[in-house]
C-alpha cells in the first residue's frame, strides 16, 4: 500500500527535471540569478501545495509513478497542509537527504517530512486503511531520526559555511579592498604632487591623509587595510591581512606610468592576474 523508495525517488527525479528545464525558461527570460531563484521558489511551493491539495493528490512526478500523497487518516490534504508537507521537505534535504531514505527502515515507508507534516505516500490504487496510518507513539518530537538529522543538518551547515560562504567572503572582502586601496592610492598620489609643487615642503614627507589614513612616520601611512609608503617616484601600497600579512604590493607611479602589482601570498596572486588583464 505505502510507496517505496524506488517510486517515489523516481518521481522526484522527473519533478526536478520539470524544474530544471523551468529554470532554464526563466534564466532566459530575466537573466538574474536573485529574480530567478525567487520566482522558482515560488512556482516549487505552488507546484507541490496545488498538486498534492488537489484531487489529484500529486505532482507531475508522483502521477506518472502511480502514487499519492495523503494525510494520517487517509484523506486529500488541504493546501495549508501541503504548505507544511513543502516546507517540512528543508530539512529532509539539508540533511544530505537523509531523512529521505530514512524511509528504507519505517514498516510505513514514511520520509522525515512524512513523519513532520503527519502525512504518508501511497500507491495510487491502494485500498486505504485509517487505522494503518494511527502512530504508536503519537512521534514524540525528538526520536532518533530527528536526532540524527538535526545532527546532519549542523554539519551541513557547517560545512556549507567553511567551505563556501566564509572563501566566497573573503573572496569579496579582498576585491573591496583592492577598490579601495586604488582608490586611495590615487587620491594620494594627486594631492601629494600638488602638495610636494607648493615652495618649501618636503616631496620626501607625507603632506596629506587620504581617506581613513594616519601617518606614523615621514613616508609612511597606515590606513585601513593597506599601508601606503611614499618613495621616490612614487607610492608603495601594501594590502594586509587582519593578521597583518601583506597580501600584494602595488607601485603606483607619480609619472602616470603602468601600475606594478607583486603578490605576497596565492590570493595575491589572484588579484595581480586580474589587474594584468
Amino acid at each position: 500500500m505505502y510507496a517505496g523508495i524506488g517510486k517515489r525517488f523516481f518521481a522526484f527525479l522527473i519533478d526536478v527535471l520539470f524544474f530544471a528545464v523551468l529554470y532554464w525558461v526563466l534564466w532566459q527570460m530575466m537573466k538574474s540569478y536573485a529574480t530567478v531563484s525567487l520566482v522558482l521558489l515560488v512556482i516549487i511551493w505552488l507546484y507541490y501545495a496545488l498538486l498534492e491539495s488537489s484531487p489529484l493528490q500529486a505532482s507531475i512526478g508522483k502521477i506518472l509513478m502511480g502514487i499519492k500523497v495523503v494525510d494520517r487518516r487517509g484523506r486529500r490534504l488541504s493546501f495549508w497542509q501541503a504548505t507544511e508537507r513543502i516546507v517540512s521537505k528543508l530539512v529532509t534535504n539539508v540533511t544530505f537527504y537523509f531523512g529521505f531514505f530514512v524511509a528504507a527502515w519505517d514498516k510505513k515507508k514514511r520520509t522525515l517530512h512524512d513523519r513532520i507534516s503527519h502525512s504518508a505516500v501511497i500507491l495510487k490504487s491502494a485500498e486505504f486503511d485509517p487505522d494503518s496510518m494511527e502512530e504508536e507513539d503519537e512521534e514524540a518530537s525528538l526520536t532518533w531520526i530527528t536526532l540524527v538529522s538535526v545532527a546532519l543538518a549542523i554539519v551541513f551547515v557547517l560545512l556549507l559555511l567553511w567551505g563556501v560562504a566564509l572563501p566566497q567572503y573573503q573572496h569579496t572582502e579582498r576585491y573591496v579592498q583592492l577598490t579601495r586601496v586604488l582608490a586611495e592610492t590615487d587620491e594620494a598620489a594627486r594631492a601629494q604632487v600638488a602638495a610636494a609643487s607648493r615652495p618649501g615642503v618636503d616631496p620626501r614627507e607625507w603632506q596629506v591623509l587620504p581617506g581613513e589614513c594616519l601617518k606614523i612616520g615621514p613616508q609612511k601611512l597606515s590606513c585601513r587595510g593597506f599601508d601606503l609608503v611614499l618613495e621616490r617616484g612614487g607610492i608603495q601600497a601594501n594590502a594586509r591581512t587582519g593578521a597583518m600579512d601583506i597580501i600584494y604590493t602595488l607601485y603606483y607611479p607619480f609619472g602616470g606610468g603602468p601600475l606594478t602589482c607583486t603578490p605576497r601570498t596565492p590570493q595575491g596572486q589572484e588579484i595581480c592576474s586580474t589587474l594584468k588583464k
